[in-house]
C-alpha cells in the first residue's frame, strides 16, 4: 500500500470524528438554548438574578421598597424559580407562600449587574397533628362536639393555629375536656387518665367480725342494695343514708358525694354492738 492510501484513511477517520462531534454540540446547543442564550444575555446586558429554592408551587411575591406587592409566579418543579431583573436590584424583598408551610421573607439590599443571589428557604411545614390516648383505651372522641372516633385516634395535616375543644367519654368514667391549639411542625400527644364515674358507699367498722347482710340502706327513702359492705353505683350528689339494723335500730346521715368517689361511712359502736 502506498502512502496516499493511510492518507485518506485518516482524512475520512477525522471527518467522521468531525461530524460526530458537530452532531453533539448541535444536538446540546438546541437542548440548551436558552440557558446558553440566557448566560450570554445575562452577561452582555448586564441583568441580575435573584434564584430561589423552595417547596414546588410556592407563590413567589415581589415588594420593592416604597412600591406595592407584585406577584411573580410559582417556584417550578424542580424547586426553583429564578428572577431576573435588567439592571441591579436595589431594596427588593421577595415573599414566599405555600399554603402548608409558613411564609418566609428576605430583603435583597442590592444585587449588581452581572451578579446571581440566592434564597434558600427553610420550609418549615405550618401542619401539626394530634394523637390522642386514653387509659382504659377506647374512649370515644369528640372534636368540637362532633363525634370523630376512639381513642387510640390520630389526626394529620391540622393548620396552625386551629384551636378546638377535645372530649373523650367512656361508660363508667368520667367524661374529660381538653382545649387545644394546634402549632405547625408539632404532633400534639394528649393522654387521659379516666377517672371511674362509680361512687361509692363503704360501710365500715372497727368489729372485724360484724355481719353486715343484717343490715338494710335506704337511699333516699328506697331501700338500695349492697355487695357485701358497700352500696355500688350511687347517683352522685347530695343524699339521705339510712342504715336500719335487723332489730330496727337506725342511723341517718346526709352526704353530698362526688363522682368517683368512695365514701366512708363508719358505723357508730353503739350501733355495731347492739345491731350485731
Amino acid at each position: 500500500m502506498d502512502e496516499s492510501h493511510f492518507e485518506e484513511s485518516g482524512v475520512r477517520r477525522f471527518k467522521y470524528i468531525f461530524i460526530i462531534v458537530l452532531s453533539v454540540l448541535t444536538f446540546f446547543g438546541l437542548w440548551k438554548k436558552e440557558a446558553i442564550f440566557g448566560y450570554f444575555s445575562f452577561r452582555e446586558y448586564g441583568e441580575a438574578r435573584i434564584v430561589i429554592y423552595a417547596v414546588p408551587a410556592t407563590k413567589v411575591s415581589l415588594i420593592p421598597y416604597g412600591g406595592e406587592r407584585r406577584d411573580a409566579g410559582y417556584v417550578g418543579r424542580d424547586g426553583k424559580f429564578t428572577l431576573v431583573e435588567k439592571g441591579e436590584i436595589l431594596d427588593l424583598k421577595v415573599s414566599l407562600f405555600h399554603p402548608y408551610f409558613f411564609p418566609e421573607e428576605r430583603t435583597f439590599i442590592k444585587v449588581e449587574k452581572g451578579e446571581t443571589a440566592f434564597f434558600y428557604a427553610a420550609m418549615n411545614s405550618s401542619l401539626g397533628s394530634i394523637e390522642v390516648r386514653s387509659f382504659p383505651a377506647g374512649a370515644t372522641v369528640f372534636v368540637d362536639e362532633e363525634e370523630v372516633g376512639t381513642t387510640p385516634w390520630k389526626k394529620k395535616d391540622i393548620q396552625d393555629g386551629t384551636r378546638f375543644m377535645l372530649e373523650v367519654t367512656m361508660d363508667g368514667f368520667i367524661p374529660q375536656y381538653r382545649e387545644l391549639l394546634i402549632e405547625g411542625g408539632k404532633n400534639e400527644d394528649v393522654v387521659f387518665g379516666l377517672i371511674s364515674s362509680e361512687s361509692i358507699i363503704s360501710l365500715e367498722t372497727d368489729k372485724a367480725d360484724f355481719d353486715y347482710t343484717s343490715l338494710r340502706v335506704f337511699l333516699d327513702g328506697k331501700l338500695f342494695s349492697m355487695e357485701g359492705q358497700q352500696l355500688r353505683f350511687v347517683p352522685p350528689g347530695k343524699r339521705v343514708v339510712e342504715v336500719r339494723s335487723y332489730d330496727d335500730l337506725k342511723i341517718e346521715k346526709t352526704i353530698n358525694i362526688k363522682p368517683g368517689q368512695t365514701l366512708h361511712l363508719k358505723l357508730p359502736d353503739w350501733f355495731v354492738k347492739d345491731g350485731s
